[in-house]
């Protein structure tokens, strides 16, 4: 059964997640990385339907609640996210190195490796899929933060606060997740109230990059901040 302080925690998840989808509109950041604002709306209806699964859980005689709050949905919830992740991290590995041809061959190479080898831990390996889903989502956030860093490349203030959000969080979910899969789901309430808590720093995160002012550059060209892609909007 579901405690006050985990309905209180997905309450406070939902009105951040909400915050950010809304910041991320209202600046037109979607159009910098369409997959995060389908990862931030996935989040966001898996958390409504969370908070009214625990809501609703002993009221006599509702049977969806139980379902909206229950493991088949949370294996569901991030066999999904895990995928988007997938797509987010491949879009924004794109996005970054787009004005750098120089940055391509190595950003490729590292991304497809990633890539592939998620793939054949997934479709070939034995273990449960979602720590192996987390980790290569995690091997491909760090392809793309290494490329920016061996080549020192300048990035926008959104793709930055991306990447400085997802690294640190999803290295620690991944390490959640494998303990987790190692332990059973003996451990999985304390697992479980860790992950909520970096989440909903992960989520504060979002919402003070989302509604903060840009970033304004006024030492070098409209043009050539259009071409490094660091224009405003």
């Amino acid at each position: 059964m579901p405690s006050l302080l985990q309905i209180a925690m997905g309450v406070a998840g939902g009105i951040g997640l909400t915050l950010a989808v809304v910041g991320v509109l209202r600046r037109g950041l979607h159009h910098r990385c369409w997959s995060f604002l389908i990862y931030l709306l996935a989040s966001l209806v898996y958390g409504l339907m969370t908070v009214a699964g625990m809501a609703f859980y002993d009221v006599p005689g509702l049977q969806w609640p139980q379902w909206f709050w229950s493991w088949e949905l949370w294996h569901l919830e991030q066999t999904v996210l895990e995928v988007v992740k997938l797509a987010l991290a491949i879009e924004l590995g794109v996005r970054v190195v787009a004005a750098f041809p120089g940055t391509w061959r190595l950003a490729r190479s590292l991304l497809a490796a990633a890539l592939l080898t998620t793939t054949a831990a997934v479709t070939l390996g034995g273990a449960p899929q979602h720590p192996l889903l987390a980790s290569g989502t995690v091997w491909l956030f760090a392809a793309v933060s290494l490329v920016v860093i061996l080549f020192n490349l300048p990035l926008h203030a959104w793709y930055r606060a991306l990447l400085v959000g997802f690294v640190p969080y999803l290295f620690v979910f991944s390490s959640l997740q494998s303990i987790m899969s190692r332990r059973g789901y003996a451990i999985a309430e304390t697992i479980g109230s860790i992950d909520q808590v970096a989440y909903l720093a992960l989520v504060g995160w979002w919402v003070y990059a989302a509604w903060r002012d840009e970033e304004k550059v006024t030492d070098v060209s409209p043009a050539i901040l259009r071409r490094l892609g660091l224009a405003r909007g």
